[in-house]
């Protein structure tokens, strides 16, 4: 018997957003809101593909989210670079469930030189699941 996966609704202003890369499209279907001035903030529902045994958001998967939008939040705030992640460092707070609708919020972004410090939240029901911080090297578009 297979347990059916609840969800939470999609918030409202969250609209479908392309993959990133052939990577990324493989690990769920993306929302994105914009919002005028603001940072865009990334949402996805978890699924069983990005879980663990234990029914709660892998490690793994969760790194691999924050990471991936930190960088696009540093190509939010400077739009003239290309980035590659020197450093990678989370704090797992609290489970994401299997159905939870996990956003992913820029908290600060720090630029210094060729170099660029992001801190990023993964929140579930405005609670902060994960609180990931990374540093990027910056490097012009080619």
């Amino acid at each position: 018997m297979t347990r059916r996966i609840v969800t939470a609704p999609i918030p409202p202003g969250f609209i479908r957003a392309e993959p990133v890369s052939r990577f990324f499209g493989r690990l769920g279907k993306f929302y994105i809101r914009r919002i005028d001035g603001e940072p865009p903030v990334w949402g996805i529902h978890l699924r069983p593909k990005h879980g663990n045994r234990h029914g709660t958001g892998h490690g793994g998967f969760l790194a691999t989210l924050a990471d991936t939008h930190m960088a696009g939040f540093i190509h939010y705030n400077f739009p003239d670079v290309r980035v590659v992640t020197t450093d990678l460092k989370l704090k797992y707070l609290r489970p994401a469930r299997m159905g939870d609708w996990l956003e992913a919020h820029q908290a600060s972004v720090e630029r210094e030189g060729d170099y660029a410090t992001v801190v990023c939240d993964l929140k579930v029901a405005g609670q902060i699941v994960v609180r990931a911080t990374a540093r990027f090297k910056l490097m012009p578009k080619a």
